[in-house]
């Protein structure tokens, strides 16, 4: 398996894996292909955007896609998705994934990663595992307006 940067022939690969993944336990959505495409693709199209891959054979195996954006500390790295495929889940892959993400963005003067992730679920306690830490200040808000 190698981990790289994202190429735009990975894009495919990563729109699939995504609609699997997440269609499946624990999150059961209800992703389509359009609208995943549609999601993963506003992405690369951010200012300051960068995805990760880990690729076995031609196969995405997992990505990370994010932006780098200014803070008043420093430049600060939005960690936006982060996927692996179910049956590789905790074999390794995210561990190459977020140590390349990390090389990177040392070697870009980048300050800090930041995310957000559903409570209680496994990977609330992966990124913890990696020295990420709640912020019991901050609060996230939603509202529907339909």
């Amino acid at each position: 398996m190698s981990v790289r940067s994202l190429a735009p022939e990975d894009l495919q690969g990563c729109i699939r894996l995504y609609r699997d993944v997440f269609n499946a336990e624990p999150w059961n959505d209800e992703w389509t292909e359009e609208r995943v495409t549609e999601y993963l693709t506003d992405f690369t199209n951010m200012p300051r955007f960068k995805g990760i891959v880990a690729v076995q054979g031609d196969a995405i195996q997992g990505f990370i896609f994010g932006s780098v954006k200014k803070w008043w500390q420093g430049d600060e790295f939005f960690i936006n998705e982060m996927c692996v495929r179910t049956d590789k889940q905790r074999s390794g892959i995210g561990t190459s994934l977020m140590q390349y993400l990390e090389q990177v963005m040392k070697e870009e003067d980048v300050r800090n990663l930041a995310l957000l992730t559903d409570r209680g679920m496994s990977a609330e306690f992966f990124y913890k595992k990696y020295g990420f830490e709640e912020i019991s200040r901050i609060m996230f808000l939603a509202k529907d307006v339909k």
